[in-house]
């Protein structure tokens, strides 16, 4: 099989697929020290990870917060809402990412509903999530034979990776390995993406001194959700 037999509609979904399931794990990861932070004392923890989203929202209570981004399918960047993001996703992918696979997303998906019928706020309760969407990839890694699928579906993720790190003030080594990987993973993909997009994010990663200001974050934050043009 080779990448032409992927179609333009197929490497989106791929690509989101990737995303997604990475967003969700990441989440749950940081919500995970979000509400550890809000046992200890730290009733403002939910605002600061807010604003790394960039969400101008008042949750009121730390217990309105925990719901909406555990369960709201309302708000985008709740877990419940980015399972059944990648849900959709790896519905049609089925035959590229095997039956298997699409099962972890699916019981993911089935825990948390589970959870969100009575209610659970206590996050520890999500960690079959965070195994599930461990084997997931496992099993991509495992069961995806073709070359072409396995690019786009790294390229998602990892550009995730290098999102949700810029957003959160993760070391800036970090983000400069991860984008050496995400290149490696474009090579074998090349009409996925925008070669001059991935030029000035090189050009700005060189001035890494200001890495920590605003306009710095915007900047890479917008080149990076312009890489990928299978929209």
């Amino acid at each position: 099989m080779n990448a032409k037999t992927i179609s333009a509609s197929k490497a989106n979904k791929l690509f989101w697929l990737g995303r997604y399931a990475e967003r969700t794990y990441l989440n749950l990861h940081l919500l995970r020290a979000c509400y550890d932070k809000m046992i200890d004392g730290n009733g403002d923890a939910y605002d600061e990870y807010c604003n790394n989203l960039s969400l101008d929202v008042d949750f009121e209570t730390p217990s309105n917060f925990v719901r909406s981004f555990l369960y709201d399918k309302q708000n985008p960047f709740s877990i419940s809402a980015e399972l059944e993001f990648a849900n959709d996703n790896a519905m049609v992918l089925r035959e590229e990412i095997t039956s298997e696979t699409l099962g972890y997303i699916q019981m993911s998906l089935a825990h948390i509903n589970s959870l969100a019928e009575v209610n659970e706020i206590h996050i520890s309760e999500l960690q079959p999530v965070t195994d599930n969407l461990l084997s997931l990839w496992g099993s991509i890694e495992e069961r995806v034979l073709n070359d072409y699928v396995l690019a786009i579906l790294m390229v998602g993720k990892i550009i995730e990776q290098i999102d949700i790190r810029v957003r959160f003030d993760y070391p800036y080594d970090r983000v400069e390995l991860l984008y050496e990987r995400l290149k490696t993973h474009l090579r074998y993909v090349p009409y996925i993406y925008d070669v001059e997009v991935v030029e000035q994010i090189d050009k700005l990663l060189t001035a890494k001194k200001y890495c920590h200001e605003a306009f710095y974050k915007d900047r890479l934050l917008s080149l990076l959700n312009l890489i990928v043009t299978t929209n």
